[in-house]
């Protein structure tokens, strides 16, 4: 696959975050604090997308005709769907709709460092300043809805992200 077409599907799979946590917000609207952060999340993944988007027009500017390896996006995608539909499901709690965001975070940051080493210089420095410098705020977001849900394993987990988003960038 060309590297423009697998920031392209990247690109699309950051919009599926901002439709997960659109849901959720909606889904869980009555306890306030935890739509509230649904949606600044939401709003994060929105800017990522529009970061792979640029990202794509300076692949475009480079020559674009380098390639990427695409296999694990394909388990990556599949995982997102399965956490999907157990966020859509009847029965899914508040606790177990925030432990779901936590298992979607943890797909999501090893995608994005998996990538970011394919890219040209430009974009791979706009990755990496726009969603990985800027992850470890929105792990705190993820913790802060986990202590608002009274869901502590979250905030461990949310704690361990922001560790290896640090780490990421050295």
């Amino acid at each position: 696959m060309s590297l423009g077409a697998l920031v392209e599907r990247h690109a699309q799979l950051e919009k599926r975050g901002v439709g997960f946590y659109r849901g959720l917000a909606t889904r869980f609207a009555s306890h306030a604090t935890a739509a509230r952060l649904w949606r600044e999340m939401s709003n994060t993944e929105a800017s990522h997308f529009a970061l792979l988007e640029l990202a794509q027009d300076w692949i475009a500017m480079a020559g674009g005709a380098s390639s990427a390896p695409t296999d694990a996006l394909d388990a990556v995608a599949a995982r997102m769907s399965e956490i999907e539909a157990a966020a859509e499901a009847v029965d899914t709690t508040l606790e177990a709709a925030v432990a779901l965001t936590a298992d979607w975070e943890e797909i999501e940051l090893p995608r994005i460092l998996e990538l970011v080493p394919h890219l040209p210089g430009k974009a791979q420095g706009l990755v990496l300043a726009g969603m990985v410098a800027e992850s470890p705020e929105h792990y705190r977001i993820l913790a802060e809805l986990a202590k608002a849900t009274d869901v502590p394993a979250v905030v461990e987990r949310a704690a361990a992200l922001a560790e290896r988003a640090r780490t990421a960038l050295g």
